[in-house]
């Protein structure tokens, strides 16, 4: 691993689209304790990419509208503060996630799919240790974009390809993590959690990305914590992980962290699991 493509690397992070101004200002809006269903109308239909999105997802099955919307404002009528928040972002990262990634062994669809059924885990987690509204939003988007660095890395995980699978036939115990390391000297948690710190996230967000593969790190904070078990949580459920997708295992730490038995964690991937059947043919 060179210093040269080490820097590179970091530079390729400048050339990714920073995070909508429309879906701040949303963000901004549903902290209120007084909301304005129609300023927020205004503010998500000033991108009209982010308003269509999120109208298909969530007249999706997976969110249980009681009959179809065609417009935003009917839909925050159905939805809570929550799910509107869930909803926004995922319309959102839907963007950053429209190219196959094939340095990692995963189309557009399936990365984009594993992030938003990531948000689906982190959802019930939050619902499970009743967390406020603030932990929420954090999650929802520490979850949808844990993988962004996969995009910075993707490039180079193509040029290296050759020797990623030569130290993963040479390493059979190995996850992708250690592979990263190994060929190009820094993981996509890192990378990931350097850009959303290069866009002023708050720490906890950017912590839970850089933390969301390495188990010691991940338990430091409730956040990150959560985070890393909803990623570990929909790859063990075969939610389009890519190459690595079957290799990780939950640790006894990490559980006892969060105080969720085994029999909460069944509860929730069961939950899940209904709801990622309905996103199968929708793509944002």
């Amino acid at each position: 691993m060179s210093e040269f493509l080490l820097e590179r690397i970091f530079n390729k992070v400048d050339t990714i689209p920073t995070f909508p101004e429309t879906a701040r200002r949303a963000l901004e809006l549903l902290r209120r304790d007084e909301l304005d269903f129609r300023e927020l109308e205004q503010v998500i239909k000033s991108d009209p990419g982010i308003a269509v999105n999120f109208l298909k997802l969530v007249n999706s099955a997976a969110f249980s509208l009681p009959q179809k919307v065609d417009s935003l404002l009917k839909a925050f009528m159905y939805l809570g503060t929550d799910q509107i928040k869930l909803s926004l972002l995922a319309s959102v990262s839907g963007k950053y996630f429209s190219d196959n990634l094939t340095g990692y062994g995963i189309s557009a669809k399936d990365i984009w799919l594993h992030s938003i059924n990531c948000a689906f885990i982190t959802e019930e987690i939050a619902n499970e240790l009743k967390l406020s509204p603030e932990k929420k939003e954090s999650l929802y988007i520490a979850s949808l974009l844990h993988d962004l660095g996969k995009i910075v890395l993707d490039l180079y995980t193509n040029l290296e390809e050759v020797k990623f699978h030569e130290i993963t036939r040479e390493n059979p115990s190995w996850d992708f993590l250690q592979i990263e390391w190994f060929v190009l000297g820094v993981d996509h948690g890192m990378v990931g959690g350097y850009l959303l710190k290069k866009w002023d996230f708050p720490e906890d967000i950017t912590f839970a990305v850089r933390a969301h593969h390495d188990a010691d790190l991940m338990i430091q904070k409730k956040v990150s914590a959560i985070v890393g078990l909803s990623n570990i949580l929909a790859n063990l459920m075969g939610i389009t992980g890519g190459v690595d997708a079957f290799k990780y295992k939950i640790s006894s730490k990490l559980i006892e962290t969060l105080g969720l038995t085994t029999k909460d964690l069944e509860k929730i991937m069961f939950k899940v699991l209904k709801r990622s059947m309905f996103l199968e043919n929708l793509v944002v």
